[in-house]
């Protein structure tokens, strides 16, 4: 009998204990071969390591590198030993910490992104005032008359609806900006919706849950359980878009977020989000239960198949590829889903 080996990286996470629960609880498998494997999972203990560290792991569930930073090496040479970590950790660390690259990426590729400018820091502490030389004045008027009013300004790296800033108009676009300092900030309109809600789709492996979802601020957001509040043309929109989000950037953890505009046509607006919320307070108990499930099914098809992981995951490159194509943006998209169903229809 083989032994699949998940290490799970948590700290106090209930939902991660949930899950190590769950895990423990499933019966043996056959695997691809037809051999029985037994899954054990454990949290992976914290230690110093040496450069002939090998790992014990034939998967690790990454929920904590981007606040323990210790992780982030240690996972990057596990996957150099071609462990299998949900997240990959260069996409992880890549993605997480730059949302400019990832509106960028799928607009590319045919995703329907509102239209978004990134603007230099503010502050440029670490500039003499002759490196001014090479910056140029903002064009205000068009970037305004481009991304309109209302709109919003937010961190390229912010997490949290950290300094996310609702601007009406002119003045509280400036005054939001001179506050932003030394951090790049993404512009980006406001989709006009006719809906309080939005779509969150939170994705482990090859289940994608659409979730009618409220947003607000003090962590008071709240999923709804609501099975039919899409209509079939725009649910399929979404799933098709969220799986070409999460594979041309190598994810197989992720939360995607759409408002849908005035004529029904689903918006991504916010979609770098290894760690989708685990909270039970947050989820409520249907949700929750779905996103156990689909992660001890993530793990399931992993045991079963035990393919052997890429360092880097190869399809970013071929997704860029699909993007320098001199087509439409509509046949870009077709690509890449093309592509991307080759994952989650196997």
């Amino acid at each position: 009998m083989k032994t699949f080996r998940v290490g799970l990286i948590y700290f106090q996470e209930a939902f991660s204990k949930d899950l190590q629960y769950n895990l423990s609880c499933l019966k043996n498998i056959i695997n691809s071969d037809g051999e029985e494997v037994e899954i054990v999972s454990e949290h992976i203990p914290i230690s110093e390591y040496n450069m002939d560290m090998k790992c014990d792991y034939d998967l690790v569930l990454d929920r904590a590198s981007h606040y323990f930073k210790l992780a982030l090496s240690q996972f990057m040479m596990y996957a150099h030993q071609g462990t299998r970590i949900v997240n990959n950790p260069l996409s992880f660390h890549y993605f997480i910490d730059r949302k400019d690259m990832g509106y960028y990426i799928a607009h590319q590729l045919g995703v329907n992104v509102p239209p978004t400018y990134v603007l230099p820091t503010c502050k440029t502490p670490h500039f003499k005032s002759e490196d001014f030389t090479h910056h140029q004045h903002f064009d205000w008027e068009k970037i305004i008359e481009e991304v309109g009013f209302p709109c919003f300004l937010k961190p390229a790296n912010g997490r949290g609806a950290r300094n996310v800033h609702h601007c009406k108009n002119r003045m509280e676009l400036m005054t939001a900006y001179e506050q932003s300092e030394s951090e790049i900030m993404t512009l980006q309109s406001k989709v006009d919706s006719p809906h309080e809600w939005q779509i969150r789709c939170i994705c482990l492996g090859k289940e994608i849950l659409v979730c009618k979802y409220i947003f607000r601020d003090y962590d008071q957001s709240e999923y709804l359980v609501e099975e039919d509040f899409l209509s079939p043309e725009s649910r399929q929109s979404i799933i098709d878009q969220t799986k070409v989000i999460n594979r041309c950037m190598g994810y197989e953890m992720n939360s995607v977020e759409f408002f849908l505009d005035q004529e029904g046509v689903p918006w991504a607006i916010d979609f770098n989000n290894p760690i989708p919320d685990g909270r039970l307070e947050a989820l409520g108990e249907h949700w929750y239960r779905q996103y156990q499930k689909a992660t001890v099914q993530l793990i399931l098809d992993a045991a079963y198949d035990q393919q052997p992981s890429n360092f880097i995951p190869e399809e970013i490159n071929e997704y860029a590829k699909i993007a320098q194509m001199d087509c439409s943006k509509e046949e870009k998209f077709r690509l890449s889903l093309e592509k991307a169903n080759l994952y989650y229809d196997r």
